[in-house]
């Protein structure tokens, strides 16, 4: 909801919508989601190289996290195909908006997320601090450098992640 309130995405009013969607619509919507899926899927990797083996939360922390590998691998796929049929500089173009977009939101959240729990376990200003640094130092990497990771398209190991039918696709945008 906070990247839509900065105007990226497509608008959930307009995916409720009886109207169809179109192709820029479409482009719109899986450079979004790739974008965050990546995020996801970074986060839900870290989850299961700590959880996985765990007796109650391994099962789950497993199927959540090849959700969002399926996801991630399926905007891939959708998105080389759209550039291949000659949306690739608009692709693109989005995809850096909104990885830029995603880095400040996930900074402003992770600020917040920290301060709150820095409220309720009492940590000392010297600790909130130390923890705000270290953030801030993440969105600076993010933000010079560690952005390209969210516009990089290659066809995924997993084709045909959500199912129906498969399709060729182009090895690179």
């Amino acid at each position: 909801m906070l990247l839509e309130r900065q105007g990226i995405g497509l608008a959930h009013d307009r995916l409720r919508s009886d109207e169809p969607l179109t192709e820029a619509d479409i482009v719109v919507y899986l450079a979004h989601s790739r974008v965050t899926e990546q995020r996801a899927s970074e986060q839900m990797d870290l989850l299961r190289r700590h959880f996985g083996d765990h007796p109650d939360l391994g099962r789950a922390v497993k199927m959540i996290a090849g959700d969002e590998d399926n996801h991630l691998a399926y905007c891939h796929e959708e998105l080389l195909r759209l550039a291949a049929a000659g949306h690739g500089r608009t692709i693109q173009r989005t995809l850096r908006a909104c990885a830029l977009a995603e880095i400040r939101v996930h900074r402003d959240v992770s600020l917040a997320v920290m301060a709150r729990m820095g409220r309720i376990l009492g940590w000392s200003r010297t600790r909130s601090a130390l923890l705000a640094a270290g953030i801030h130092a993440v969105y600076a990497y993010e933000r010079l450098a560690g952005w390209h990771r969210m516009v990089t398209l290659s066809m995924p190991e997993r084709r045909n992640a959500l199912g129906g039918p498969q399709a060729p696709a182009p090895e690179f945008a």
